[in-house]
C-alpha cells in the first residue's frame, strides 16, 4: 500500500513539472511551428524544443535539465535568433515552488536576473553569462548548466538536426 501510494505521489509530482514546462514552452513558442526532440535528448539535456517561422526558419530554441540546488528542480533557457546572433532571452526554473525555503527559493531565483536578454555567440569559447555575484555552489553549478543549455540550443538552431525539420 505505502510502494502505492509512493509511485502515484512520484506520478503526480512528474505530471506538474511536465505541466509547468509545457507552459514556459506554449508561452516563449507563440507562433511558431514547434518542433520536439525526443526525451531524453542527451546525457545532459532532457528535451530541447525549436520553434520556426512561417519562412521555414528556426526563431526560438529551448532546452531544460534537472538541476540540484536546494531541491532537484528543472532549469531551462529560451534562445532567440535575431538578425544580429542570438540572445539568451531569458531562464526559468519552472517548479521553483519545489524549494519551500523562502530565502533558498530567493537565492535560486536571483541568479535569474543575470540572464536575461543577453546576446551572445555559441561559437567563443566563453559563457553567455560569465561571473555571478556572490555565487554559491549551487549558484556556480546552475550558471554552469544553463549557459551550456542556452550555447547548444543555439548551435542546434544553427545546424537544425532532422528531427526538427518539417516531415
Amino acid at each position: 500500500m505505502l510502494s502505492r501510494l509512493l509511485f502515484i505521489g512520484f506520478l503526480f509530482a512528474f505530471s506538474a513539472a511536465a505541466e509547468e514546462v509545457q507552459g514556459v514552452v506554449k508561452a516563449a513558442m507563440a507562433g511558431l511551428e514547434v518542433a520536439t526532440s525526443d526525451a531524453p535528448y542527451s546525457r545532459t539535456i532532457k528535451q530541447m524544443y525549436i520553434g520556426w517561422d512561417n519562412a521555414g526558419n528556426p526563431k526560438t530554441g529551448i532546452a531544460y535539465r534537472e538541476i540540484d540546488s536546494f531541491k532537484t528542480i528543472t532549469g531551462m533557457v529560451v534562445v532567440d535568433k535575431t538578425a544580429t546572433g542570438y540572445v539568451l532571452r531569458e531562464a526559468v526554473f519552472p517548479d521553483i515552488s519545489k524549494i519551500k525555503n523562502a530565502k533558498d527559493r530567493q537565492q535560486v531565483l536571483s541568479i535569474l536576473q543575470q540572464f536575461k536578454g543577453v546576446p551572445f555567440d555559441p561559437h567563443a569559447e566563453k559563457s553567455a553569462v560569465d561571473a555571478l555575484s556572490s555565487a554559491t555552489r549551487y549558484g556556480i553549478k546552475m550558471s554552469g548548466f544553463l549557459n551550456y543549455l542556452a550555447r547548444h540550443v543555439a548551435l542546434q538552431m544553427e545546424n537544425p538536426p532532422d528531427w526538427s525539420k518539417k516531415k
